[in-house]
């Protein structure tokens, strides 16, 4: 993740964050082929990853993936497996990103089966308490003892650019819905998704709307966390507590 990566430390506040910002990759020398010997799985028999150990081992799989690339040799997967099904799963950490197929979670994060706990959905929002979102989230830090959630978007998010379009499209007809009987499950999408690009526009009067869809980004994954917490009274407890933390994220297409 580079060029930004925005970590939010959501507090009962929602007000502590800190930014990291990354440095490109370098170019891939012999020293970078490494062998990740692999041979113990995540699973119930292990210790839950304290969150702060959690996003270590998120960063450090990505400088991997930024810097070599699939260098990467895994061994011992296959007793891998065997552990998993044996014992059952206990992932470091949640990841709720988006579906698009050029944002693979498991690989930017060279992760290994077990590790990450992944959600996923176009635009990686939750514009519902009852949806399966906010269940799986309560199923991984209650159930599955994972202790740190990352909210990750990407740029040059389709769902978000087709909010921005919708959104401006309102503001010409002066409409706050575009959305008639019968519209489809992309509409509603895209409409549940409006709210972002409206601030992002707010916050960027005369912005063109390639400029606000770029903004519009950084916006979703803080609207997705509040609302994660709007809708989860588990999260909102774990997190009080000190026992879980939530984190945002944005991932770089072009730099990984």
């Amino acid at each position: 993740i580079v060029g930004i990566l925005r970590l939010v430390r959501v507090l009962p506040s929602l007000t502590s964050t800190m930014l990291n910002c990354c440095t490109a990759p370098a170019p891939v020398t012999a020293e970078d082929f490494e062998v990740r010997e692999v041979y113990e799985a995540r699973t119930t028999k292990s210790p839950a990853v304290p969150p702060e150990e959690a996003l270590r081992l998120l960063q450090e799989g990505n400088a991997r993936y930024t810097k070599a690339n699939n260098t990467v040799v895994r061994k011992g997967l296959a007793e891998q497996r065997k552990q998993l099904v044996e014992y059952g799963q206990k992932p470091m950490a949640v990841v709720f990103g988006c579906a698009d197929s050029r944002a693979p979670i498991d690989t930017i994060f060279d992760a290994l089966p077990g590790d990450l706990f992944i959600l996923r959905n176009a635009g990686n929002t939750c514009t519902r308490a009852e949806g399966s979102m906010v269940g799986s989230i309560e199923y991984a830090i209650s159930h599955l003892d994972s202790k740190l959630i990352l909210v990750l978007g990407h740029t040059k998010c389709g769902a978000i650019a087709g909010a921005t379009k919708t959104m401006l499209a309102q503001k010409e007809k002066k409409d706050c819905s575009c959305l008639a009987k019968g519209s489809s499950a992309l509409d509603i999408l895209l409409d549940g998704l409006v709210p972002v690009a409206k601030q992002a526009a707010d916050e960027n009067p005369g912005a063109a709307e390639a400029e606000i869809a770029t903004k519009a980004v950084h916006v979703n994954v803080f609207h997705t966390i509040c609302r994660l917490f709007s809708y989860s009274k588990a999260l909102r407890d774990m997190v009080s507590s000190g026992e879980v933390q939530v984190h945002g994220g944005i991932y770089d297409l072009e730099s990984g």
